[in-house]
Parts: structure tokens; sequence; C-alpha cells
């Protein structure tokens, strides 16, 4: 962060102060956006935070949907990246070229559209360089449409993937191409139920909370998914790196080494906790959660040294969360605040 920056900023929870240019106050924890409508999912690159708001704020005019929104790193201003309508984002994902949200049409919002051909549900993309606002939905725009909203997005190498929790499955659709087909991996109707999603390259991994199993699943051959841990309670978010997966269960946060030969036992790094987490994201050595019901926002190492740390209370519905080398983001779903954390 800047101290410019962090000087104007409000203090939100426990303002340190070090030495410095002038020695000027820096602020780990600050807000840099507020008033925004349930924000939702959250994103980073180089130079800016994206996130969703899932209700309009005012500022959509007549919109009854919800926002797309960017904030360029250290800047307060807040750009809408779509037009006004009644589409309200969900998830979303970025890389260097391209923005990529799922959408639900508010108009459907309860339409029981399993079975109908329904274009109620979205998969959208936008590039970076376009003229902000956009219209929300064309062809060119449109990856995926159908019925079973896309809660959570990663995207590989060559392609983007989606859990779809209603629908039974995870959905990917090519990065590079506009297709309205639907295409399916991992589990599928009528049971399953995949939450979690992360991918390397065209290696997805994904929860599947019915089951209780964790899967993976090649998409770049013609093999059906394999089960890597089975016998696993209320599963939810997943993330990797390198070496190893981490996932939600329950209260708690778990890993399991990628490599591992089987029947080994999952190591667990964040237990106890009140409510289940809300949020997981990773970065270097770190993981970090928010719990949305407790309004906590926690930090641990991924090797089990040294106690999980509070780095947030009192928030208001922390929800989405994303962190790089510039700081740990989150989304207040409650209070509209999109939040930065920095201790460097």
């Amino acid at each position: 962060m800047t101290l410019a920056l962090a000087a104007l900023a409000p203090c939100l929870n426990g303002c340190a102060e070090i030495a410095g240019l002038e020695d000027r106050q820096v602020i780990p924890l600050l807000v840099i956006a507020q008033n925004q409508a349930e924000p939702r999912a959250i994103a980073l690159d180089e130079e800016a935070i994206y996130w969703t708001n899932g209700r309009s704020d005012g500022t959509q005019e007549s919109s009854t949907g919800g926002a797309l929104r960017r904030q360029i790193k250290d800047d307060w201003e807040v750009v809408d990246l779509l037009e006004p309508s009644s589409e309200a984002p969900e998830a979303i994902a970025v890389d260097a070229a391209h923005i990529y949200w799922s959408s639900t049409d508010t108009r459907y919002a309860n339409e029981n559209c399993m079975g109908t051909g329904s274009t109620r549900d979205k998969l959208l993309r936008l590039p970076k360089d376009a003229r902000f606002p956009a219209a929300p939905v064309t062809a060119e725009t449109t990856l995926w449409q159908g019925c079973g909203k896309i809660s959570t997005l990663v995207i590989g190498s060559s392609r983007v993937y989606g859990a779809r929790t209603s629908g039974h499955r995870v959905t990917w659709a090519d990065k590079d191409e506009s297709d309205e087909g639907s295409y399916p991996t991992g589990v599928s109707e009528p049971n399953g139920a995949p939450i979690g999603v992360a991918t390397d390259g065209n290696i997805v991994y994904f929860t599947d909370k019915a089951s209780g199993t964790i899967f993976v699943d090649d998409v770049g051959n013609d093999e059906k998914e394999k089960a890597v841990l089975e016998g696993l309670v209320d599963l939810g978010l997943i993330v990797i790196d390198d070496t190893n997966l981490y996932w939600v269960a329950g209260n708690s946060v778990w890993r399991y080494p990628r490599s591992q030969p089987p029947g080994e036992d999952p190591v667990p790094l964040l237990e106890g906790l009140s409510s289940p987490p809300t949020g997981l994201a990773a970065h270097g050595d770190y993981l970090y959660v928010t719990v949305e019901a407790t309004g906590t926002v926690y930090r641990f190492r991924k090797d089990t040294a040294g106690a999980q740390e509070e780095i947030a209370t009192g928030q208001e519905g922390p929800k989405g969360i994303a962190a790089d080398g510039t700081g740990v983001y989150w989304t207040n779903s409650v209070s509209g605040q999109i939040v930065r954390f920095n201790d460097e």
C-alpha cells in the first residue's frame, strides 16, 4: 500500500504505527470500498481488485440485478464493468486478459427450471480492455448457460471450471470459444453436490458434499474422475498449490498431499471454529479463511507451524477472500465493504 492511501483510510481494527516517511500512520486493516450491495466473491490481478455485488445499490439505476466492479489497487475509484440489468453476478475469476463470472437472471430466480432448457444461469466473460460499462449478456460474452448457478469458479490453462451444486456437476467451458453447450465433468445428477473446485492446468479437483468425497479429474483425457479421499463430512471449498490440497470440512480446514499414497490421513490445520468457513484463499506460506457467522478472518500457516491468527474481528458478513503480495482482501456482505489487510 502507499502511505498516502493508508493515511486517508478509516481504521477498522487495531491500527498500528511504524516509523517511516514523515512518521505517517500505516493501517494494516482498512476499508477500500464502501456502500456496496451484498458483495460476494472477489478476485485479484497485479493491478486491480474485482468483485461481484448480489443486489443493486442505487447507482445501478433501475436495475433489479447486481453489479460487477473493479478498483485499481491504491485508488479509491470504483468502476462499474456492466450496464444495469436483471443479472446478479455470483462467482468471479480473472486471468491475464479476461474477467470471468457467473450470473443468475433475477427475473427467474425462483423458477424451477430443471429440464426446461432454461438460460437463467450463465458463465460470462469480458476482455479486461473492453469499453466499460459493457452490456452484460451477448453471444460473445456467454460461455455457458443453463440451469443451476455456478457458485465457485476457477481458471485453468485452457478452460474455466465452475461448481454447480444444484446442477449436480462441475461444468467447464473452453476459454477461447463462446458455446452454449454444457460440458460436465465430475459428479452428475441426481445426487452429486459439488461445492469447491480448484485446478492446475487441466487437472481439476473438486469436493462433493453429497458423497463426502474429494475427486480429481484430468479433463484432457476421457477417464472418469477418481476419488482422492472418501468418507469426509460436510465438505466445502478447496484450494491447491504445487504440493497439497487444502479444503473446508465442517468447522475445520485440512491438508493432504497431492501425491500422497493411499491410506495416509489428512492433517488438520484449523479446528474448533464455532461456524464453518465461508471463504478460503492461499498465498505463499499461508491460508486465509473468512467465517461469516462470527465476523472473523483468520490467517494460519500451511505447515502447521505457529497458531492461527485472527487478523480481523467484528466484520459484518465476511465472505469471499483473495490474497496476493499486496495484501489480503475480502468482502463484507452485510456492511457492504471491501476490506484489505496488510501488516508488512
